[in-house]
């Protein structure tokens, strides 16, 4: 028995050295497909979810080392994926939804059946429900037949030898195309033109040959000179378009939407528009070439930094470029500096310039004024309560040779410009909100000498409730940096009304309960003065009103009061009008 032990050790070492000389990459799986084969392959990989053929390969139909007398087709290529293998086989590379095409699915229904249609997603015709042909851990082969007797079979080597899916179609399809897709969230990585099985030249990614805009287009890139800037460029030349205005007061915030077009002159981008195609102007999304870095010089918010993010650019054939920017929102700081709400008229101004390496020499900004700056028949939006009254473009004088002070902030040079707008509130919306208010309270405390008992009193305290509510109102729409005239209109108002309330109590007490004292001989003689009398429309002291005035002489100066409080409240209400601009 002591045999056993040394069959046992030489068993394991020869089962050690066989596994130590068989390569792991050759271990193969169901379909006998191992991955060291794969590598003889070309490959795609679809990463993108969706259902959707976004690239196709031509088949080669001449030289495919795989199609005899009796073939019109034979492709063979090996896919990893989970389920819905997608492959279209079809006449033409621009497809429409409902052409005719063949679109074989393997693993169709979570990797449940498998198919072929006549139309992308649509008109079944074949159907097979074998399941779990798919896998991403081992490779499927699928192998795709077109006889010349117009039938088409759809083979799983190492499956099955008979077909997986068979149609005949009685018109057949000429196929020159080959797409893959799959389906959903899910993912495939295809392999074809593999050396391994003698498939090695069956279809190729097709690349079609380049159009005149993609070699203008490749040309202009490279005579760019990576974005370089343009030598000998001086001046670009600019014109806008005002299309929205809105100030914020509180915030000393001006905003401004316009469309901005910029021209410059780079010759390195000319071209002869004979060789490529009659093109004499061109626009690409994916042109890289120099453009200015314009910047608010003033800017606030989101206008801090470069100016220009989106834009569309066009070159001509003689070098001129020209960018567009529709839309463009600039933010710039702007200080309310005139004191006399609600009548202000403020200029607040968009400073531009562009932005430029220390060893480059400055770029002026030249404004194009032939061109104006508010198209003909069109509305600029104002959404604030400022409206546009003038709009000017300035050049500002600054012979500074840096672009950043000693401190590190943004300061002008010469070259640049600033777009002065005047601006002026919507006055005469406030001027019958708060005015009318004022009037009405006017009127309210005059009618208030006519009237006498409650009437009066009523008349009164409605005009300082009507004050009360004005004020409250203009605190939330002046400025609080300063008393605006206005503001110190209802405040005389106000005074008045309290004044006109205290004299009505004061009337009230001499009329009815006047003092029982007599009264003063200089009183007496003021309160029959006949001039006094005939200033203030009172009656001439004859013998009968004498006699009265020696008995009631309190009555009479409420009444002298009265009148003379009547025209005083007058002269200034008229005083206040005037200097108000009511």
């Amino acid at each position: 028995m002591n045999y056993i032990p040394w069959l046992i050790s030489a068993a394991l070492w020869l089962w050690l050295c066989l596994c130590l000389a068989l390569p792991a990459h050759t271990v193969a799986g169901r379909y006998n497909i191992s991955f060291a084969q794969l590598d003889t392959c070309d490959s795609y990989t679809i990463k993108e979810a969706g259902y959707a053929y976004r690239d196709f390969f031509m088949v080669h139909t001449l030289d495919n080392n795989q199609v005899n007398n009796n073939k019109r087709l034979h492709l063979k290529f090996y896919v990893l994926t989970s389920m819905d293998a997608h492959i279209l086989l079809s006449v033409t590379n621009r497809l429409r939804p409902n052409d005719r095409v063949y679109e074989i699915v393997i693993g169709a229904g979570g990797n449940t059946f498998s198919a072929i249609r006549t139309a992308m997603g649509l008109r079944r015709v074949s159907t097979n429900q074998d399941r779990n042909l798919l896998s991403v851990f081992e490779p499927t082969p699928i192998e795709i037949v077109q006889t010349q007797d117009a039938e088409l079979f759809v083979y799983i080597p190492g499956f099955k030898t008979e077909p997986l899916l068979q149609f005949m179609d009685a018109s057949a399809l000429t196929i020159n195309y080959i797409s893959f897709s799959s389906f959903g969230t899910n993912t495939a990585r295809w392999f074809y033109d593999c050396s391994f099985d003698g498939f090695d030249k069956e279809i190729s990614k097709e690349t079609p040959a380049l159009s005149w805009e993609q070699k203008l287009l490749a040309d202009l890139i490279y005579q760019g000179e990576n974005t370089s800037v343009p030598v000998n460029l001086t001046s670009i030349a600019f014109h806008f378009q005002a299309r929205s205005i809105a100030y914020e007061q509180a915030n000393a915030l001006l905003r401004t939407r316009m469309h901005l077009m910029m021209h410059w002159q780079d010759n390195r981008l000319r071209w002869d528009p004979e060789r490529y195609g009659q093109l004499k102007s061109f626009e690409h999304p994916r042109l890289e070439i120099w453009t200015p870095q314009l910047t608010v010089l003033n800017g606030a918010m989101d206008s801090l930094g470069e100016a220009l993010k989106t834009y569309e650019l066009r070159v001509f054939s003689d070098g001129n470029v020209t960018l567009y920017a529709s839309n463009l929102e600039l933010s710039s700081w702007c200080v309310d500096s005139a004191r006399n709400w609600p009548k202000e008229h403020i200029a607040c101004d968009v400073e531009l310039g562009v932005l430029r390496q220390p060893s480059q020499s400055n770029i002026i900004l030249k404004y194009e004024r032939q061109r104006s700056p508010i198209a003909p028949n069109e509305h600029v939006n104002t959404p604030s309560d400022w409206t546009i009254i003038g709009l000017s473009v300035l050049h500002l004088g600054n012979d500074s040779a840096s672009r950043y002070s000693d401190q590190g902030m943004l300061q002008t040079m010469a070259g640049d410009v600033a777009i002065e707008f005047m601006l002026q509130r919507n006055s005469s919306f406030y001027m019958t909100v708060f005015y009318m208010p004022l009037i009405a309270c006017e009127i309210f405390i005059i009618l208030s000498f006519v009237l006498r008992s409650t009437r009066r009193s009523a008349l009164i305290l409605i005009a300082l409730l009507i004050i009360a509510w004005g004020l409250m109102y203009i605190t939330r729409h002046a400025s609080p940096h300063y008393v605006p005239a206005l503001m110190s209109d209802y405040k005389i108002i106000m005074i008045v009304s309290c004044y006109c309330y205290i004299l009505h109590i004061c009337i009230m007490w001499l009329e009815r309960y006047p003092p029982r004292n007599k009264a003063p001989a200089l009183l007496a003689s003021l309160i029959n003065s006949n001039l006094q009398r005939c200033v203030l429309g009172l009656r001439y002291a004859d013998s009968n009103a004498y006699c009265d005035i020696q008995e009631k002489p309190w009555s009479h100066l409420a009444k002298i009061l009265n009148n003379l409080s009547f025209i005083g409240v007058c002269i200034a209400f008229a005083v206040m009008n005037v200097t108000s601009g009511v």
